[in-house]
């Protein structure tokens, strides 16, 4: 439950340390992200609208790690420092008083060691290099400035290999233990006393020049900068569809050059179009889902959303329009004898208008009795739209058994939602009903009555990324949950990359997936006791099960204090029932042509479900930060990338303003672009400069060297 990302940057979270204060409540984390090409430890301490963590380093004078433990050492008696969390984490484990800074070998300057205050001894262990030395050196002349400095130890321990520390001293004496866990109990006592053994036996006071020295190179050293991106996203699962589907998901990404999220959202988008209101899911007694799907796939301009959202849509248009052309002779022949009956009875009106008595009695009778037999018109099936206010929505819906998608490149959904027609006042309650499969009633007395038993609305849109920042600050689009029932996917552009010199898509592929989704669109529904249509109902196998219910309780735990989804558990509540739409999508599209309904969901679709389900979980972080974005962060990068282009080893507060006067119309507007960078490393401020003849003298910044020379 550390509340920091299972991955940064490709790598997979090994190990975390959270920093908590003297009362035990969560300061920061710091982790530790490790795969093939190497590792990072990475600190999470910058708080986020009010909770949470995000990457940053933690404001100076940083506190140590292990505060707790000195809060509870009533005899202050000594305290071991080493260098690292993971060396105090497990003289911890060991109920010993062990503490830690945060940043490395360089950055013990930057701590607040006064909580030492008043200690007897302090011990010190460095490791066995040069900048273990270093640290402790810096350590020795933090801890002389305190009002009652202890008495300093160094110790120096046996057997330690180059660059070792005490980790390394505590698996000799015990092999099986992986380093990182705590010491295992059965050997805590034995470990306990061998330690405290070495610490009699090889402590010495620290050299009196120790006391005196302080490395003035430290101040010119820099912190590796963290970060102003958010971890890299995963890769794209690319074997989740069943066969036919997966090949034309496949070769659509690969014919218009597009990452495979956007086709694979939106064909998701169009099957659930096709599935919808046909099929549901059982996924325990009492507990139904839909197969309704929404998606939102985020991409820049340019990136051919339109020709991947017309391959994807091309099977329901020819759909409706093959229905359309079958039903034109019935719709012909409806409208016309309805035309003339309409004219018979405006003309039976004007003969009952001029009648009296009896007469008038039998006009009303016969006009009542013509009303009866005028036939209904025949309405051509619609299954999607593009462009569609709220109202037409429910009337659509309405008239098409209770469902409709909308699938779009553009994000003029979202103005729809809120309020475009309306005043500005958002208007979702449509689409809320509709994502549920709930009971619609809206009775406006401008309008037609609207009365639905099952409302099913499929969404697939693919706006730009721009148009996502701020979107949780709209007014109901979080607090109802709108927002959290999308599934987001926000690739990486390939534009500039692309070769203009790819494959067409070919006509195998897009017939094999026109047959299957016209094959899903003409399949009847089941009928209830009344006769009336009714979804069919999907059952999932017992290992089908198993696994959702494993990954329902990994989710659960998440959206917990310090979990992955603790800042958007509106989304993950909903992400257990979207994996079981998803794997009802699946199972349906495997066994259109051989009755879905008769089978069970087996486990191959419910895990195929759950790899997309891991991939949209990484996406969904990255969207939540994206709709909540920081101006401050958003502007830092815009300066850093001004500096990477430039190669700025320095440079003014009054440069930096000028040359970016377009996006910061006053000085206080660019100051927390700053602040920001100088917070993760990338910049810092040097001394104030003598007041220049005639004005002001201009903050002036260094820029970590490891920017311009390619390092970061």
């Amino acid at each position: 439950m550390h509340g920091i990302p299972d991955r940064f940057n490709g790598k997979p979270l090994l190990h975390a340390w959270t920093y908590r204060a003297a009362d035990g409540a969560p300061l920061g984390v710091v982790g530790r992200y490790q795969g093939t090409n190497g590792k990072e430890v990475v600190p999470f301490f910058q708080r986020k609208n009010g909770h949470g963590f995000t990457a940053g380093a933690a404001p100076e004078p940083r506190p140590l790690y292990g505060l707790e433990y000195v809060a509870k050492d009533e005899s202050r008696a000594y305290v071991l420092i080493v260098e690292g969390e993971k060396c105090a984490a497990a003289l911890q484990s060991l109920g010993l008083c062990a503490v830690t800074s945060q940043g490395g070998s360089k950055a013990a300057s930057k701590a607040d060691w006064g909580p030492l205050s008043g200690y007897q001894k302090a011990y010190l262990l460095p490791d066995n290099d040069e900048p273990g030395q270093a640290y402790i050196m810096d350590v020795c002349a933090a801890l002389q400035g305190l009002e009652a400095p202890p008495e300093l130890y160094c110790v120096t321990l046996p057997g330690l290999p180059k660059a070792g520390d005490v980790v390394d001293w505590l698996q000799a004496q015990c092999p099986e233990w992986n380093g990182l866990d705590p010491l295992p109990e059965t050997d805590q006592v034995r470990l306990d006393n061998a330690f405290r053994e070495a610490i009699k036996a090889h402590s010495a006071p620290v050299p009196v020049e120790w006391l005196q020295a302080q490395d003035a190179s430290a101040a010119e050293d820099w912190q590796a900068p963290i970060p102003l991106e958010p971890a890299a996203l995963p890769s794209w699962p690319d074997d989740v569809f069943p066969g036919s589907i997966q090949e034309f998901v496949s070769g659509l990404a690969e014919a218009t050059e597009t990452p495979l999220e956007l086709p694979a959202l939106m064909v998701l988008a169009a099957l659930g179009a096709a599935a919808q209101g046909k099929y549901q899911v059982n996924v325990k007694p009492g507990y139904f889902e839909p197969l309704n799907v929404w998606t939102c796939c985020a991409l820049p301009p340019g990136s051919r959303k339109t020709a991947v959202k017309n391959a994807a849509t091309a099977p329901l248009t020819a759909w409706e329009q093959k229905e359309r052309l079958e039903l034109d002779a019935a719709i012909k022949q409806a409208e016309s004898e309805h035309k003339t009956l309409s004219e018979r009875i405006a003309a039976m009106r004007k003969a009952a208008a001029k009648a009296m008595g009896p007469e008038f009695e039998q006009w009303k009778a016969d006009i009542a009795d013509m009303e009866a037999c005028l036939p209904d018109v025949p309405k051509p099936p619609k299954v999607w739209s593009d462009d569609i206010t709220p109202e037409k929505l429910g009337a659509d819906m309405a008239d098409n058994g209770e469902r409709m998608a909308i699938l779009s490149d553009e994000a003029g959904l979202f103005e729809m939602m809120g309020g475009r027609y309306s005043g500005g006042i958002p208007n979702i309650d449509i689409y809320l009903q509709g994502h549920a499969g709930a009971a619609v009633k809206v009775d406006r007395g401008s309008r037609p009555p609207v009365f639905m038993q099952c409302a099913l609305l499929t969404i697939g849109i693919s706006p730009q990324p721009d148009v996502l920042r701020g979107l949780t600050e709209k007014p109901s689009f979080r607090g109802r949950g709108l927002l959290a029932r999308f599934l987001y996917a926000l690739p990486a552009s390939n534009l500039g990359r692309r070769t203009g010199n790819t494959r067409p898509l070919s006509e195998d592929l897009r017939l094999r997936y026109e047959g299957i989704v016209h094959a899903m669109l003409n399949a009847e529904p089941a009928t209830d006791r009344n006769g009336e249509p009714c979804p069919h109902t999907l059952n999932l196998s017992p290992d089908a099960f198993q696994a959702w219910q494993s990954f329902w309780l990994r989710v659960e735990a998440g959206m917990g204090p310090g979990g992955m989804y603790e800042h958007c558990t509106d989304w993950a509540g909903k992400l257990p029932g979207a994996v079981a739409r998803i794997a009802g999508l699946l199972h349906v599209v495997r066994h259109i042509f051989r009755g879905p309904q008769a089978l069970e969901i087996l486990l191959e679709d419910m895990s195929a479900a759950l790899r997309m389900a891991d991939a949209l979980s990484a996406h969904a972080l990255a969207a939540f930060d994206l709709m909540g974005a920081d101006p401050a962060l958003d502007a830092g990068r815009a300066v850093l990338a001004w500096l990477r282009r430039e190669g700025k080893q320095t440079f003014t507060f009054r440069d930096c303003h000028y040359t970016h006067k377009a996006r910061f119309k006053r000085t206080d507007e660019m100051q927390p672009a700053l602040e920001v960078l100088t917070e993760r490393h990338y910049i810092r401020p040097l001394p104030q400069a003598n007041k220049p003849q005639g004005g002001r003298p201009s903050k002036v910044y260094e820029v970590n060297p490891a920017i311009l020379t390619g390092a970061l």
